[in-house]
């Protein structure tokens, strides 16, 4: 072990020392000089910091003073799938360094972690609309397609629609997790957790081998927040976990929107809450290029009914789906076409992978295809 990959050592030992959180890791730090002071210092040192972190830290450092800790953290650093990033190594996030308790080590799985010009975070509730997902997807996609790194996440409904949409558009995304960087959560998620690797940067401040816990998801979403310089969320009911983020945001000084949602709906009642408090409404991807000030760098290719060569009856069930999703006697109405035809063009227009049948018995266009 040489020059700052021993000194990493000690960062990622301490670190990970259970109790041992941002604010504790930092005092002690600023009371030894160094997580390499901390371990050379005396048993006698280390008691005497009880007031710093409390008895029950204290001990857990202790019982963590021993080769057997210290060469677990050199194992980490040395793994060469995982990026270890401390709060002093020029790759950390500059943006992640102003909030109030930035993490002291980040460790990363997938592509070298970038810091690009513009980030901006799509949250949102695990539980979901139909609405609420394409609307992830498609937010994601259109400022992936600008530019913009995506970050999320990676959680069940909104996080997942979003790391897709940005994943669809050939973009950067960084999901940060509330469990190691090797460690698949939720299992229902493996496909896209691998493709977020594949093509961006998964991201935590626990170390590999962490598994998920209830208390590690809310300090996750401060990272989420302070790693852009906007926080969207696009449906949240009144208890998610994603209006956390959304107060971190407002903490940290990032700009908070919010996609406005059916009032009458569970799932918007936490959005449109934020709007109703200040939050700025989103109705489009547009909406926050504008205000963030950022030109779209290459074209946003919407998807298209046309590549489909549908007929003309296909055409007019696609078109009267363009306002939101319906029933089937909804489409009826609309397309004059009787149950049993109109049976039949879904059928065909699910086989394309255009429409998609809802539970409720409703049919929408399937965003992208």
């Amino acid at each position: 072990m040489v020059g700052d990959i021993v000194d990493k050592v000690y960062w990622v030992w301490l670190s990970s020392i259970p109790g041992i959180g941002a604010k504790r890791f930092y005092y002690m730090v600023k009371r030894f000089g160094s997580p390499k002071a901390v371990w050379e210092c005396s048993r006698n040192d280390i008691l005497d910091a009880y007031r710093l972190i409390g008895d029950k830290a204290i001990k857990n450092v202790m019982i963590h003073k021993s080769m057997e800790y210290l060469e677990k953290a050199q194992k980490i650093v040395e793994d060469p799938n995982i990026q270890v990033i401390t709060l002093i190594d020029d790759e950390y996030p500059k943006l992640l360094k102003t909030i109030y308790d930035p993490p002291p080590v980040l460790y990363c799985k997938g592509q070298p972690l970038k810091e690009t010009p513009y980030m901006v975070s799509i949250v949102g509730s695990r539980r979901t609309s139909e609405y609420g997902r394409q609307m992830a997807e498609k937010l994601a996609y259109e400022l992936s397609c600008a530019g913009v790194t995506v970050v999320s996440g990676l959680a069940r409904g909104i996080d997942a629609m979003a790391h897709r949409g940005a994943i669809r558009a050939g973009g950067y995304t960084i999901g940060v997790l509330g469990c190691g960087v090797d460690v698949i959560y939720p299992r229902e998620n493996k496909r896209l957790f691998m493709q977020v690797q594949q093509q961006g940067t998964l991201m935590s401040e626990y170390p590999p081998g962490t598994q998920p816990a209830a208390g590690n998801f809310p300090a996750r979403n401060r990272i989420i927040s302070g790693l852009s310089q906007a926080v969207v969320v696009v449906e949240a009911g009144s208890t998610s976990g994603a209006l956390i983020t959304a107060n971190f945001a407002l903490e940290q000084g990032r700009e908070v929107y919010a996609l406005p949602g059916n009032v009458t709906s569970p799932y918007s009642s936490g959005t449109n809450r934020l709007i109703k408090e200040g939050a700025t409404p989103v109705t489009s991807a547009g909406d926050i290029l504008e205000a963030l000030g950022i030109t779209a760098n290459k074209e946003i290719k919407q998807p298209s009914c046309l590549a489909h060569q549908l007929d003309i009856f296909e055409i007019e069930v696609y078109n009267a789906l363009e306002d939101g999703e319906k029933l089937l006697e909804e489409l009826a109405a609309i397309t004059g076409f009787d149950i049993a035809k109109l049976n039949a063009i879904l059928t065909l227009l699910e086989m394309k992978g255009i429409v998609k049948q809802l539970p409720g018995g409703k049919f929408a266009r399937q965003w992208m295809n």
